[in-house]
């Protein structure tokens, strides 16, 4: 049965070569010893032999590619071997394989969303954060599937909703924010930077929920809630200036010193009519509108 130690490797190999079509010798190693695991080809081609033999993955060695092909199959999911594995590593459960994999999945149930996202890069970021080392990277925009290199000065890690970001400089005083998950070619220079203290970027995200940060100046936002949704906010407050102002039996009336951003309007949104944005005037504007497109669409 194979050790906690064990497990975190082989979570780190079918990582690796879930990423890409073929994944060679070399470039595991390396991966791996990214990670300080360094192992020899040896080591690696017997890991990978045990994986084969204890969950039944389709790993196989392909000469022409010069390198490993994993093949998913309808009743393996990456995302589940690797959920497993972080659930063995907090608990001490034993997985043991394929077989008692699948009797722990009629007693534990994973939400798609459980596993963070872009942990892989947040070892030699953190690294070139603490050592004031330039990082090179591709980051891949969602949105227009675009993908562009960047070389930053890495400030500070954030974790938002299961995500890792890393907040950078571009240039002197501009910030941007990449998600580690989208980050690949991931390349750290020899070259430091003489850099500021971190205080200023963690201060204008502290100002903010989320990611999206702005200039404009903090507003005080007054939500007005049902008791019963007051409970949830209250239980998992939207940041960390939240306090409630005033409360009746019908009800309650939080306020947020905060930059109202893109973040900030979604989760308004998320709570549907259990909240009613009674302050500032341009954020109730702006909440109006968008549930007003909203029906629009159901009258189509």
């Amino acid at each position: 049965m194979a050790t906690h130690a064990t497990l975190h490797i082989y979570a780190l190999i079918l990582e690796k070569l879930s990423r890409q079509k073929s994944t060679s010798l070399v470039e595991l190693k390396a991966f791996l010893e990214s990670h300080e695991l360094g192992k020899s080809d040896r080591t690696i081609a017997r890991y990978i032999e045990q994986m084969r033999n204890e969950f039944g993955l389709d790993i196989i060695y392909d000469a022409s590619e010069k390198g490993y092909l994993f093949e998913k199959s309808n009743d393996f999911e990456v995302e589940l071997f690797l959920n497993f594995m972080q659930l063995s590593q907090s608990t001490g459960i034993e997985i043991g394989g394929k077989k008692r994999m699948a009797e722990l999945m009629q007693l534990v149930q994973f939400d798609s969303k459980l596993r963070l996202q872009g942990v892989e890069n947040l070892r030699n970021i953190l690294f070139a954060i603490q050592n004031k080392r330039y990082i090179n990277f591709k980051h891949t925009n969602y949105h227009t599937n675009k993908i562009t290199a960047y070389r930053i000065k890495p400030i500070l890690l954030k974790q938002y909703q299961y995500r890792w970001y890393v907040i950078g400089e571009i240039k002197e005083g501009d910030y941007r924010t990449f998600g580690c998950d989208r980050i690949s070619d991931l390349d750290m220079e020899t070259k430091t930077f003489v850099a500021k203290n971190n205080i200023e970027a963690r201060k204008k995200f502290e100002q903010i929920i989320g990611l999206n940060y702005s200039d404009n100046e903090m507003q005080k936002v007054r939500l007005e809630l049902t008791p019963l949704q007051a409970k949830y906010l209250n239980a998992s407050p939207l940041h960390s200036s939240q306090y409630i102002e005033s409360e009746t039996r019908d009800a309650v009336i939080f306020v947020l010193n905060l930059i109202p951003n893109y973040e900030l309007i979604q989760q308004i949104l998320l709570m549907g009519d259990q909240v009613k944005v009674l302050a500032p005037a341009n954020l109730r504007f702006e909440v109006k509108k968008l549930l007003l497109s909203t029906l629009e669409l159901y009258k189509k």
